[in-house]
């Protein structure tokens, strides 16, 4: 659920730095462009809810499937990879639809001087970071959380 929660937290925090009056569907996304720094942000986090093997969020979905064949529920099996495919087909049509973008005509906040960005950019980089590379950190973060929550 974290690792999922840190995907939904960088897909959200990307859409709240783009100011937009009309950001009602996912056809608002067409302004974004294909190059773009949001973009790629949320290539990384769909990619890693899709559970595509160099991320995170894939790593998640073997722990599960290890447990349940550890477990014996082999009942499981069919439901579990139906699932993955659906998500997996849904994701990727999402990303599709990202890159197949042209425009880049959006106003981000750090232009309107609106609100303070920077936070977001060193949490978009850190959560990215995570997501592509958790697998290598995941025993150091359970030690310091441990070692901080004692």
């Amino acid at each position: 659920m974290l690792i999922y929660n840190l995907s939904l937290f960088l897909v959200f925090a990307t859409f709240f730095q783009f100011m937009h009056s009309e950001f009602k569907t996912l056809h608002t996304l067409l302004d974004l462009g294909s190059l773009n720094f949001f973009t790629k942000i949320l290539i990384i986090a769909l990619f890693s809810m899709a559970g595509v093997p160099p991320f995170w969020g894939f790593f998640s979905k073997i722990f599960i499937f290890s447990l349940m064949c550890s477990s014996n529920f082999f009942i499981l099996f069919p439901p579990f990879f139906f699932l993955i495919f659906i998500g997996l087909y849904f994701y990727i049509q999402n990303i599709r639809f990202l890159n197949s973008t042209a425009g880049s005509d959006f106003t981000p906040i750090v232009e309107m001087g609106v609100r303070s960005t920077p936070l977001y950019y060193y949490l978009a980089f850190l959560g990215s970071f995570l997501l592509t590379f958790g697998l290598f950190y995941t025993e150091d973060l359970i030690m310091f959380f441990s070692w901080v929550l004692l």
